[in-house]
């Protein structure tokens, strides 16, 4: 008895290595495509930047104008220095809390040194809006 072909089923195609060197030589077609338009129109940048002089407009995120307003509080080396030991102390936090307690409220000078904290960071980030 002769197996009959199903009309819905259609010769299957190996990913490797058929489709693999299609979607490459697709890829590098539009790669060396971005790079001629590239070479033929390049982007302008506008001045050199002066080393110098910071522009005033210039104002961070907002999830950096604490540090910014850190730097207009303090000296430039401290003001650099605070942000790493604070996070360091937030890596090393568990090594340094020794209770037993695994829920915060079993360590009160954790909530309330995070309280503090997030009140100077606060406070920070309105003198880095000014």
């Amino acid at each position: 008895m002769k197996e009959q072909r199903k009309p819905y089923l259609k010769e299957v195609v190996p990913f490797y290595p058929n489709h693999l060197v299609t979607e490459v030589a697709v890829a590098l077609a539009v790669l060396g495509a971005i790079f001629l338009l590239a070479g033929l129109f390049p982007g302008e940048l506008g001045p050199p930047a002066n080393m110098v002089m910071t522009p005033s407009h210039i104002a961070p995120e907002w999830y950096f104008l604490w540090i910014f307003g850190l730097l207009k509080i303090l000296p430039q080396f401290l003001g650099l220095m605070i942000p790493v030991l604070l996070f360091l102390a937030v890596l090393l936090l568990p090594w340094l809390d020794r209770s037993n307690y695994l829920k915060a409220k079993g360590s009160p000078w954790v909530i309330i040194s995070t309280e503090v904290l997030l009140i100077i960071l606060v406070i920070l980030t309105y003198v880095g809006l000014e």
